[in-house]
């Protein structure tokens, strides 16, 4: 018994290291490696233009920093009527025009608050195309004369408002008032609580207002007659800030009027408005409604450490940056992450990526001026920085590394890095890329990069803002856990 129990334990196929029988299976091992400088070469480069048609804000503004020179920013509109035609002047007895205001809802500022805002207004040349597309480098003409030029506006204004009905009296709260008002016609206050207030002539809003003064209805092929568009630009004099403006609030050209036939004591203020910007999807309708409008973004480097990148083909590397780089909205810049020494394990057989992620810190306390990105993306490019790309529904589409669990030759669901530990004075962004990794050492992304760039907005994204990290490049890691036959 002994000699044939002996004989059987000698016949077994050996254990694995999993500690388990598989008959004729090879043993598998786990292991982790990171990459880190010098295996990865890190440089800021500049990925443009970028997505501005119909986001959810348009910039307006100038703004001087140390590190990306001067930021410039204007908004092209097309213009739709909007009030009904009961509101128009023709309706009343003795209309008489008061004043033509710009008004624009910011919801922040990149900059200084105590400076007012300067701007200048254009009419457009012609209306924005709806069958072009538009983006922070297109130019779009407007006429030579300006409707109004150096139109000032305060930004640190405050409101009152009712917080509570039900009190006796009712309670109150004073609240930022973030509102533009840029004045282009005037009649002069010689009144409290509007005096002085000096005349300001506009023969533009002579002209628009007689026309809404003439008929029972005001349409839209009137309102392309007399305004085929609006651009805002800051003035030559102002570069303390740069101003976003969201949804919360309507952009409208207004003509206030009152009339001088009410019997009514003291005049009530009319008013007709035609509308731009986000019109319906500031009440929830699909942005698709709203009329065209984008956001075009110039930046001028000279004289910053990024001045090379005015050649889109040109990097600024980490050394030249004291250990550090850059990725910005709106602006396009990004971190060009170039991996080395990849092939040693392109050339493990049976190898199998089980996770991989680029760990991307952001150094502390850098970001004053403008606040870290919430994510970034990775973006394929060739060696000139050009993004890559492939045909999606029969159009050419950059190519992103996908998330894990996706087709990674798709174009629709973007691996999304998180900013983690935001809070913290050591926070960094996590982006996985396992799949991507495995698709990489395989050779089956129908050609591989040169390089990657880590951007925070990508042309789906529908925010537009100047958010920057500083990152820091030294301590970039891809960390890879495999395992092999």
């Amino acid at each position: 018994m002994v000699a044939l129990t002996a004989l059987a334990l000698a016949g077994c196929d050996e254990g694995t290291d999993l500690n388990v029988d598989l008959p004729d299976s090879a043993a598998i091992s786990t292991e982790y490696t990171e990459y880190k400088d010098p295996l990865l070469d890190v440089a800021t480069v500049r990925v443009s233009p970028v997505q501005t048609l119909k986001a959810n804000q348009y910039l307006i503004g100038r703004l001087n920093d140390n590190i990306a020179g001067t930021t410039e920013a204007r908004a092209y509109f097309n213009v739709i009527t909007g009030s009904s035609n009961d509101s128009l002047p023709s309706k009343f007895t003795r209309p008489v025009l008061d004043s033509v205001v710009v008004i624009m809802g910011f919801d922040k500022v990149s900059g200084s608050t105590a400076v007012p805002a300067s701007f200048d207004v254009f009419n457009l040349l012609a209306p924005l195309d709806e069958r072009q597309a538009y983006n922070s480098g297109s130019t779009t003409a407007t006429a030579s004369a300006p409707l109004g030029t150096n139109l000032m506006s305060r930004l640190n204004r405050t409101a009152v408002v009712v917080t509570d009905t039900a009190t006796r009296p009712v309670t109150t709260a004073v609240v930022p008032d973030q509102t533009i008002r840029l004045v282009l016609q005037r009649t002069a206050a010689t009144a409290a609580p509007f005096s002085p207030a000096p005349a300001v002539s506009s023969s533009f809003s002579t002209n628009f207002y007689t026309a809404l003064r003439g008929g029972t209805s005001f349409t839209q092929t009137q309102l392309n007659g007399l305004l085929n568009g609006l651009a805002i630009a800051p003035s030559a004099g102002y570069s303390s800030g740069i101003l976003s403006f969201g949804r919360g609030l309507n952009s409208r050209l207004t003509f206030f009027f009152h009339d001088e036939g009410s019997t009514t004591a003291p005049k009530r203020w009319h008013s007709y408005s035609a509308f731009f910007g986000p019109v319906f999807s500031s009440a929830g309708a699909p942005s698709a409604r709203d009329p065209r409008y984008y956001t075009q973004i110039t930046t001028d480097f000279t004289g910053t450490q990024l001045s090379a990148l005015s050649n889109p083909a040109q990097a600024v590397t980490a050394t030249v940056l004291n250990g550090t780089s850059y990725l910005q909205e709106g602006v396009g810049l990004g971190t060009r992450v170039t991996f080395k020494g990849l092939e040693v394990l392109m050339n493990k057989p049976g190898l199998t990526v089980n996770r991989a992620e680029l760990r991307v810190p952001v150094k502390p306390f850098s970001n004053a001026l403008y606040p870290n990105p919430t994510a970034i993306y990775a973006l394929e490019v060739d060696a000139n920085n050009t993004p890559l790309q492939r045909l999606s529904n029969f159009l050419l589409t950059n190519r992103l590394v996908q998330a894990d669990g996706q087709n990674q030759l798709g174009t629709f669901q973007p691996a999304l890095g998180t900013l983690v530990d935001a809070s913290s004075t050591q926070p960094y962004y996590n982006l996985v890329i396992t799949n991507y990794l495995q698709a990489f050492l395989t050779d089956k992304l129908e050609g591989n990069p040169a390089a990657l760039v880590l951007v925070p907005n990508i042309s789906s994204t529908p925010t537009l803002g100047l958010n920057r990290a500083a990152i820091d490049a030294n301590n970039i890691s891809l960390r890879v856990y495999f395992s092999k036959q």
